[in-house]
């Protein structure tokens, strides 16, 4: 009977092996892994595994944030606030249409310089109406007549008329809620002026 020499061959364990006896031997013993900084990067994150939970609070920040990657659907309903928006950063190509109330708008805090040409119209406005008052004036004397808009109105605009010829103004101008007119009448007889408010109420 001959003698067979067998040689055998030592494997080496597989890399995939060693890291399942690590993580087998630290989940037995209880042992937390400490990483080196910055080890972990995205390249080994799979997609889609980072949740909400894993992230810490305010731990995302703007410049962590790239530019135009959070659209309104990545946006909670009423979750930006005013003290989130910069001053002056809204445009009117960044509000919707009729996305701006009248209850979104302090008392006040709108001038001439924030509309727009032609923004104002006739249905933005309240009804008008023209308020007049008439005053004897007598030949080669000054008079001087004024109206009020009535409670709840504003002057916008105003006026005076002379009831003939002759009778020459001498002013026009607001006077408190309303409009002042005078005048000198110089046509040689008794006449009357009459002044006219333009009211917005």
């Amino acid at each position: 009977m001959n003698n067979s020499t067998h040689t055998s061959r030592r494997r080496r364990p597989s890399a995939a092996l060693l890291i399942s006896c690590v993580a087998l031997f630290l989940t037995l013993g209880g042992t937390a892994l400490a990483l080196p900084h910055l080890s972990v990067r995205s390249a080994q994150i799979v997609d889609g595994t980072v949740r909400t939970v894993d992230i810490r609070d305010n731990a995302v920040t703007a410049p962590k944030i790239a530019p135009d990657a959070v659209t309104a659907t990545q946006i909670a309903e009423n979750a930006v606030a005013s003290p989130e928006v910069a001053p002056d950063s809204l445009t009117a190509s960044d509000l919707g249409p009729a996305s701006v109330t009248s209850s979104e708008v302090a008392d006040q805090s709108l001038t001439s310089s924030d509309l727009g040409p032609d923004s104002v119209g006739a249905s933005e406005l309240g009804n008008i109406t023209v308020r007049t008052n008439a005053q004897a004036i007598a030949k080669d004397a000054n008079g001087s007549v004024s109206v009020n808009c009535a409670a709840g109105e504003q002057v916008i605009s105003g006026g005076g008329q002379p009831g003939n010829f002759g009778v020459e103004m001498t002013s026009t101008r607001p006077s408190g809620n309303g409009w002042l007119y005078q005048a000198k009448n110089n046509s040689g007889a008794d006449s009357t002026i009459t002044a006219f408010a333009v009211c917005l109420g």
